[in-house]
This record gives structure tokens, sequence and C-alpha cells, in this order.
């Protein structure tokens, strides 16, 4: 069973192989319509319609999956939402790209499949999940487990099924992005154009007003310019639906009662912790966290118990403590003491058995032992061959991380290794050899290095976490409470909020998705009341929200339809543009009442004299001026001998002169910008469907689901 725990671990996917018999269904079509939805809709895309029934049994299996590859069965929050929000956004891909597929007539055949699972171009996910010590396809392995499909429990059936579909789904996603790929044609007119753009380039004498040498304090800007900046470039300013929100939060906190009785709790196991002579059992018995037999030095401990353990001279039983550290009370117990290194080296060959942790051999336990000590009696026969460990390490280990490396396994900390091979390697000098039973099989292991001894312990804790009582917790509850009842208009929110010192946080442009706010885990709650289609701005929650540790009042400060953010918001976001864009009309109005006295603007104004070169029109940077697309563009267009300005750039104002301009070299030859601009359009490529997605008219309904 190792090759389906390889296959575990793999997206997410518990892989059984059916028969071949059972090609015939992986050739049903796999994007179903959408068009015989009927109810209630997570999303609309372009009229399909998403049913929520067909989105929850989609999400359940892709939870199902996820707590199969994790082990987990108690999927934190902010998992889950994440596996809801991706299974959406994956439905929302397949119905957008299976009509491409479709009017592009990209499909898969059923031989094109059968060769992508077991053929001679398997599928780079059949490749991980059966593949040899080298990486290389194992296809035997692969036909042996559609042969025996009927030996695996039934529900790998379903989960094949859903591996089937992801590797036909991206299949058929790089077929498309390959033929969108291949589409791309550069004709040879073009081609010149682009090398001629590329390669010509210019200079010019300059004269600069760097609008950082106008006071902001002597511009203004006024509603006018503001809508007129708003107007020109609104397009820049699309956005989905957003919410602003204000919010306090109510910590629960073990209060100082809660703390006082822990350490009550505590010190009075104290005595019992002393004279118990099972410490490890008195530990998993009575504290919040198991015994943990790790040797740790001086500078693992934390600093409140490190003079007490390592520099008062005490010996082992003696109990330090109730302290409290990280919010928990604690007693620790010096458990055992040594000298160990921190470091040490080895090399092993590794005999696995059938039976044995990650084990594919299929040697019995007796058969895998004699085998290993075979080894070391060869070894151990030829004390002065120096290579002969690392042959033999290629040839025999069981490691894959061993092999072709001579069974070095480098340098590790005390303690990384399992117990048996590590105290093995803690306990023998430099040079020792000998065979080592672990969980994993039979080791031939040698010592290779370690540093030197340092003094170590085994400590026993016994913690106590500190939690808020029920006590503590009502007394929160009634305060958050108290908070929502008297403050239900957004002005008492905030009064009440500064008569209370209570602090305020803000979460501006929440989206639909949102699934963070600062100090807060799992905000779902909230978000889905902000975008609720009934809330209106300055609307106060009307209950409490109760997340993880803390209770939430919130208040809708800012809603943002979809399509173009409102000018106030553009206002405030392009301020530095908008005073440029005025400081720009000061700076050309300076510079024209100098005429042409370049010298007056040098020194009256301030202005700069400066000569710019290498410019051609890939170019987003002129010279120390920083970015100057149009300015460029001028220059570029100009003509020798010509004189253009003052005109306004984005963070200067120029006069342009003396220009030069050098011509490329002719050629016929433009293979190499027909390579490049090739590279430039499938690197793009990849973005097909974020493009699409963009055009797209998308009516999402998620935050009345989840």
């Amino acid at each position: 069973m190792a090759a389906i725990e390889k296959i575990r671990r793999h997206s997410g996917l518990l892989i059984a192989i059916i028969g071949i018999a059972l090609l015939a269904f992986v050739l049903q079509d796999l994007f179903q319509s959408q068009g015989r939805n009927t109810g209630p809709v997570v999303a609309t895309v372009d009229g399909d319609k998403i049913a929520v029934r067909d989105f929850e049994q989609q999400k359940d299996k892709n939870l199902e999956n996820r707590k199969a590859q994790t082990g987990n069965g108690n999927l934190s929050s902010a998992e889950t939402y994440n596996i809801y929000n991706n299974t959406l956004e994956d439905m929302i891909k397949d119905n957008l790209m299976t009509k491409e597929y479709e009017a592009a007539g990209v499909g898969i055949t059923s031989e094109e499949l059968y060769d992508q699972m077991t053929g001679d171009h398997p599928h780079q996910w059949m490749v991980q999940s059966f593949s040899n010590p080298d990486g290389t396809f194992n296809k035997e392995n692969a036909l042996n487990y559609l042969q025996n499909l009927d030996q695996l429990p039934p529900e790998y059936y379903d989960r094949w099924l859903d591996f089937e579909k992801s590797m036909k789904k991206d299949r058929l996603e790089n077929k498309f992005l390959n033929l969108v790929k291949a589409s791309y044609f550069l004709p040879t007119a073009l081609a010149e154009k682009y090398y001629q753009n590329k390669n010509t380039k210019a200079s010019a004498d300059v004269i600069v007003l760097r609008y950082t040498s106008i006071p902001d304090s002597t511009v203004v800007v006024t509603d006018a310019d503001n809508k007129a900046y708003y107007e020109e470039n609104k397009y820049r300013f699309e956005t989905d639906e957003r919410r602003d929100i204000e919010y306090v939060v109510f910590d629960i906190k073990p209060s100082q009662e809660d703390r006082q009785e822990a350490f009550k709790q505590v010190a009075d196991m104290r005595n019992d912790f002393v004279n118990t002579e099972n410490v490890i059992s008195f530990v998993n018995a009575n504290s919040d966290q198991r015994y943990d037999s790790t040797w740790v030095g001086q500078k693992d401990v934390p600093q409140i118990i490190e003079k007490a353990i390592f520099e008062d001279g005490n010996g082992v039983g003696f109990v330090f403590g109730p302290y409290e550290d990280n919010e928990t009370i604690n007693l620790v117990r010096i458990v055992d003491q040594m000298n160990r290194p921190d470091s040490l080296k080895a090399s092993h060959i590794l005999i696995g058995y059938e039976g044995a942790l990650r084990s594919e051999s299929t040697l019995t336990e007796e058969q895998a032992k004699a085998k290993a000590d075979s080894i070391l009696n060869v070894l151990k026969s030829n004390p002065k061959n120096e290579e002969l460990f690392a042959e033999l390490a290629n040839q025999f280990t069981d490691d894959p991380s061993g092999k072709d490396k001579g069974g070095d396994l480098d340098w590790f900390t005390d303690g990384q290794m399992v117990n048996e091979f590590n105290e093995f390697v803690v306990n023998n000098p430099v040079g020792a050899m000998d065979v080592v039973k672990t969980i994993f099989g039979y080791h031939i292991v040698k010592v290779t290095g370690k540093t030197e001894p340092q003094p170590k312990v085994r400590l026993a804790y016994l913690k106590h976490e500190l939690t808020p009582s029920t006590k503590t917790y009502k007394n929160i509850f009634a305060d958050a409470n108290k908070f929502v009842i008297e403050n239900r208009t957004y002005d008492k929110f905030n009064q009440a909020i500064e008569e209370q010192g209570l602090t305020k946080r803000t979460m501006p442009r929440m989206s639909k998705s949102t699934t963070q706010i600062a100090g807060i885990e799992n905000p779902r709650e909230i978000v889905r009341w902000a975008f609720d289609k009934n809330r209106k701005e300055g609307d106060v929650s009307e209950k409490i929200f109760e997340l993880d540790n803390m209770f939430v009042v919130a208040a809708l400060t800012g809603i943002v339809k979809e399509g173009y953010a409102p000018l106030n918001i553009v206002a405030d976001q392009a301020k530095y543009q908008i005073l440029n864009k005025k400081k720009g009309e000061v700076a050309v109005e300076k510079m024209k009442a100098c005429g042409n006295d370049f010298n007056r603007m040098i020194s009256e104004l301030g202005a700069e004299s400066a000569t710019v070169t290498d410019v051609n029109i890939e170019s987003r940077v002129l010279s120390n001026f920083g970015v100057e697309a149009d300015i460029i563009g001028t220059i570029l267009g100009m003509k020798e001998g010509e004189e253009v300005g003052p005109i306004a750039g984005n963070s200067s104002a120029f006069i342009i002169k003396n220009v030069k301009i050098e011509q490329p070299a002719p050629t016929t030859d433009y293979t190499e910008v027909i390579r490049e601009k090739t590279s430039q359009f499938t690197n793009k490529a990849s973005g097909v469907y974020s493009a699409l997605r963009n055009l797209a008219k998308i009516k999402d309904n998620r935050t009345d689901i989840f």
C-alpha cells in the first residue's frame, strides 16, 4: 500500500486505479452544462447558473479529500473557507473554459486519455503517483492497480474519478493554452517595425522644473480638478463590490482572578509532582501538554527557568515553580541530566522489511536482519576500505535520501533522528559501526562526527493553560452586549468608543472573498453581514459577533458598488497624481513667463539643465527624472533642430531641444525580434483565464451561502 500513500499526498486526492473497462465512463463530458440548475444559485456566469446544490455537493467532496490528505478530521475555519472559495472559483472557471474548449474544438480522445494513464506519455500526476526510485514512471505498478481495483475500499472508486477528472481538466487546459500559444504569428513588416522601435535611440537637451520645487501649499486643488481627473482616468478605477467597516474587539482573556486560581491549582499539585515516582504518567494525566523526552540545552529552555536548571547546581528530581510563561502556569522537574553533543553526523544503510514504516521491501524481518548482519560483516572485515561503506550504501540502502550519497546523512541535531538511531550515535565514538533496529527497519550505522558534549537535561513540564472562567466570559459578554444595545447609531458607536477608551480598528476595501481582517482569524460572519443587500452605510451590527476568543461589534462605513469607484474614493487615492497635475500647470506657466531665458529658469525657478541619452520607445524611465512615458514619446517624435515645451510630465515640466536620432543598422534578419515577441506572447497566454473572467458577467452570491 506504499504507492497508495504516495498518491494520497498528491493534491489531496486518494487514487485507487480503476480497470481499463472503466474508460468508457471517463469519456463522459467532464464539464456538464449548468443549464439544468434550478433553485438557489451561488453564482451566475454569463447567464449560466451555478446551483447551490451542485456547489454543496462539490465542496463536500473537496472537504473530504482535504481531510483524507491531511489525516485531520477537524479543519480550521480558515481552511474550510478556502475550500469553499476554491470550489466556487473552480466551478466558475470550468463554466468559462468549457465554452472556449468547445469553440476551439479542443477535446481528449479515449486513446489519448489511456496514454495519459498508462501509456508511453503518462500525465505527470501518474508519474508522481507510480514512480520508480529514480523518478521514472512505473507502468507495471499502474497496471497492477488497475487490475486490483476490487480489492480496494469502495470509497476509493469515487476518489479515483475525482482524480481522473482533474487530470482530464489539466490536460484540456494545457492543450488549449498550447493552441493559443501556437496561434501567434508576427508578419515581417511588423517585425521590422518592432526592430526599428527597439533600436532607434534618441538624445536631447532638456530644461526641467521638478514639481517638488513647488510647495504643496501654493497649489489649490478644486472639486472641478478632482472631477476632471476622475473623468479622464475613470477606466483606471474599475472595481468589484467593496465594503468599508470599523469595529471594536472585546477580547475574551483570563482575568486576574482566573490567573490567581490557576496558580493555586498548580501550586496544590507541587508536592505530588515532587514525590511521584512515575513522572511521565503523572504529567500525561495532569498536564495540558504531554511529556516530551527530548534532551535540551541551556539555550533551548525559557529564560525564566534557565538559571535554576543549568546554573544553580540542582540535580535530578528538582522542581521549579509555579511560574507563568506563554499564557500557561507551569511546574518543571529535572528528569535526567547528561553531557551530550548538539550536532551529530552519521552514515547508514537501511534494510527494510515488509511491515516496517514506509518500507516497500518484500523481505521478512528475519531476512532483513540477516542481510544487515552480512553487510556489517563485510564492512568490518575490510576496515581500511574507506569507500566500501558508500559503495554498499548506494547498492543496498532502502532509504531514497541516502542513495547516490553513500548513505551520508550529513550533520543533524541531537534528537532529530528516531530514538534508537540517535542514541547509538550519541553513545558511541566516531568510527563506531553496528546494526541498529528502528521502526523503519535495520540500519547499519557508522558514526562519522559529533560536536563537543554540552550539559543537557530532560525536563517534565506540568502545564496549566490560562483560560477565561465562565464568570469572566459572562462579564466580557455583558460588556459587549451593553455596548451593542446602547449604541445603535454610528455617532453613538464612535462616542462610546471614545468615552470607554476602546480601540477602533478599520478594514477598508473589503471584498466578498475577504478571509482576513486585522486581529480576526475567521471574519466570514462579519463579511457576510457587511455585504447583506439590506445593509446601509452607517449601520451598526445589531448583534455581537462571537469569534475565536473575542466578541466583535462592527459598523458599516462605506459601500462601493461594482463598476467604477466613486469620485470621493478616487480623489483620495489619487491625491498625489491630481496635485502633480495642478503643479504641472503651474510649472508650465512659470517657465513660459521666462520666455527663452533658460538661465533665468535655472536661477529663479530652480530648474535644471541636463542631457538625456539612450531614449527609445521601450524606455519607461527618463534618465533620473522618473517615469515619463509622454515625454519619451515626444522626444522620439521630434525632428532634429526642433524645440518643444514647456510641457507637463508626471513629476516635472520639460523644455526639449537639440534632439538627435540614431537610427539602427539596416537588417533583413528579424529572428531575434520574432523570438522575443513570441516569448512575450506565450508568457501572457497563461493569463487567458483571468482575461476571460474579467470580461465575463458574473453575479456573485457567495456571501449569501458561505
